[in-house]
């Protein structure tokens, strides 16, 4: 069983977490403990039992494989540093991490840095604002707003987008030359539901 630092260690990692580590299982933790659970179809109880100490290891230990470090279940100091050596928010222009959060309340933002450097380049390419109509999504909200089951959004990996002054063809036709160069996954527009909004993601 994890202890309560390794624990706030891994939630903060996840972005449930967002106060210092301290070892006290204050509200806070155990706030972060119901949107872990939340988003991870668990009992939502606040209780950091058996169930949600495997489920979150499994979930840090995914991510340190992504990372290519010790697979250990615990974001510690190596892992973190994996993390920030990627990409860090001190190299994105235009955006803020907040703009990405889930908009169900439940405070998941999961937001992959190489996305966001794609919208940071697409937003210099027009010059013109971008807003984020659809980011982080957890897996309630996205089934609420009729997402599909296993939604690039709910891994942080998809975001729809409006560019202001700019038709939606337009950014359509920007972002298939990031699919077409291999560094996007897919994209695509949908009039029915997505308004002017351009869907973009990443594998």
């Amino acid at each position: 069983m994890l202890n309560i630092k390794q624990r706030q260690m891994n939630l903060k990692f996840l972005g449930f977490y967002t106060k210092n580590i301290d070892g006290i299982e204050g509200n806070g933790t155990k706030q972060a403990y119901k949107d872990f659970q939340k988003n991870y179809d668990l009992i939502v109880d606040g209780i950091f039992g058996a169930k949600t100490n495997a489920k979150l290891v499994k979930v840090i230990k995914a991510e340190q494989a992504r990372l290519g470090v010790k697979q250990d279940g615990v974001a510690g100091e190596i892992t973190m540093k994996a993390k920030d050596n990627q990409l860090s928010w001190d190299n994105i222009k235009h955006f803020k991490q907040s703009e990405f959060t889930c908009k169900c309340g439940c405070k998941l933002n999961n937001i992959d840095l190489k996305l966001v450097k794609i919208l940071d380049e697409i937003r210099e390419y027009f010059g013109q604002p971008i807003i984020i109509s659809s980011g982080c999504r957890c897996k309630n909200h996205n089934a609420k707003v009729g997402g599909v089951q296993g939604s690039r959004h709910v891994l942080g990996k998809g975001t729809d987008i409006i560019v202001r002054n700019v038709s939606k063809d337009k950014v359509l036709a920007k972002c298939k030359e990031y699919v077409a160069n291999g560094i996007a996954r897919y994209t695509y527009t949908n009039n029915s539901n997505m308004g002017n909004a351009v869907h973009i993601d990443i594998v």
